[in-house]
C-alpha cells in the first residue's frame, strides 16, 4: 500500500507537457489556427479564397501570350494570358472569333464520343485553332494549339460573344484539349521547350509570306516580283503541235498557248559542240549558184532543209 501511494504521488507531481510551438505562436500569427492557414480578408470582411485555376491548374504562358492551364489529371484549357495585347487597356475591341473549319480538321464539326474521346480532332502545336479579328482591321490574329492533343470542345459562345475571349469568370476560354496518356505528365515541359526552339510568336506559312509581301510593298521595302503559278507558266509556252501543223487535238483544253504561225518561235536543233548550224537559206543559194540550181547534198544544208549534223 505504501509503494502504491508513493507511485501516485510521483504521477501527480509530474509537470504538465509544454504546449506545441504552433499553439505557442498563435498570438504572433493571428491568421493561423494551429497549422491551418486562414484565407485573407477583403476590405469588406469577406474571406478571399484561391480560385479553381490557382488550386488545381498549372499555367504556362507562351511567347505569343497564349495561356495553357494544365489540370492535375492532364486535361488542358487553352486561352489567352492577361499579358496578351488583345487584353491590354485601350486595345481594339474584339469583333470576331472564327474557329478552324476550312479543312479536314474542322473544329466546329468535331464530334467526340465515349470514354476514349473517339472522333476528336488531333492537332499539333502549330495547328490553327481560331482567328481573331478586331475593329482596327488588318489580318486576323492566329491562335495556335500549342501542344499535341485531341480537341475535346471549343467555346462556341465566343462566336456570338467574341468580347468574352480572355475574360475572367470561366467564360473566356478557347478550347479544351486532352493530350495522349503518355504525354500528359510532360506536356508543360514540352510546351516550354517548343516555344524556346521555335517561338510561337514568329509567323509561319501563309502568315509569314503575307507579312513579307506587306514589308516589300511598304515605302523603302525591297520590291519583289509577283509569283507566277505553274498553270500560268504553261500557258505562256507555245503548243508545239499547233505551231507545226496548225492543229491541236486538245483544242481549247490544251494546257499550252495556241500562237499564230507568225508568233511561233523559230526553234532549230543545236549542233554538236554548240556551233552554229551550217546551211539554211544562204547555204542553199550558194549551192544553187554552184551546181545550176540543184539542192545541196548532205552536210551543205539546202533551202529545203538539210542535215544539221
Amino acid at each position: 500500500a505504501a509503494y502504491t501511494l508513493l507511485l501516485m504521488c510521483d504521477v501527480e507531481s509530474e509537470p504538465e507537457p509544454a504546449p506545441p510551438a504552433a499553439a505557442a505562436n498563435c498570438e504572433e500569427a493571428p491568421g493561423d489556427v494551429g497549422t491551418t492557414r486562414l484565407p485573407d480578408l477583403s476590405p469588406d470582411g469577406w474571406p478571399i479564397y484561391p480560385s479553381v485555376t490557382e488550386r488545381y491548374f498549372t499555367t504556362y504562358v507562351t511567347s505569343n501570350h497564349q495561356a495553357l492551364h494544365v489540370h492535375s489529371n492532364g486535361i488542358c484549357l487553352l486561352g489567352l494570358a492577361p499579358s496578351h495585347p488583345l487584353l491590354a487597356p485601350g486595345a481594339a475591341r474584339i469583333t470576331g472569333v472564327a474557329f478552324r473549319d476550312h479543312d479536314a480538321k474542322n473544329l466546329l464539326a468535331n464530334e467526340v464520343r465515349g470514354k476514349r474521346k473517339s472522333g476528336a480532332v488531333f492537332v499539333l502545336p502549330r495547328d490553327l485553332v481560331a482567328s481573331v479579328t478586331t475593329e482596327a482591321g488588318g489580318d486576323p490574329l492566329p491562335l495556335w494549339a500549342c501542344v499535341r492533343a485531341n480537341v475535346i470542345e471549343v467555346n462556341r459562345r465566343l462566336i456570338e460573344e467574341p468580347e468574352l475571349l480572355g475574360s475572367a469568370g470561366g467564360r473566356g476560354w478557347l478550347a479544351v484539349l486532352m493530350p495522349k496518356m503518355a504525354e500528359k505528365g510532360s506536356i508543360g515541359a514540352a510546351l516550354l521547350e517548343l516555344d524556346r526552339t521555335a517561338p510561337l510568336r514568329d509567323p509561319t506559312g501563309n502568315h509569314k509570306r503575307r507579312r513579307d509581301q506587306q514589308d516589300a510593298s511598304a515605302p523603302g521595302g525591297d520590291e519583289q516580283q509577283p509569283r507566277v503559278s505553274r498553270k500560268a507558266a504553261r500557258r505562256a509556252r507555245v503548243c508545239w503541235d499547233f505551231a507545226e501543223t496548225g492543229t491541236c487535238k486538245f483544242a481549247d483544253k490544251c494546257r499550252f498557248r495556241h500562237a499564230a504561225p507568225s508568233e511561233a518561235p523559230s526553234e532549230a536543233a543545236p549542233s554538236v559542240g554548240g556551233a552554229e548550224p551550217s546551211g539554211g537559206a544562204e547555204a542553199g543559194e550558194a549551192a544553187d549558184a554552184g551546181d545550176g540550181g540543184e539542192s545541196g547534198g548532205v552536210g551543205s544544208g539546202g533551202a529545203e532543209g538539210g542535215c544539221w549534223c
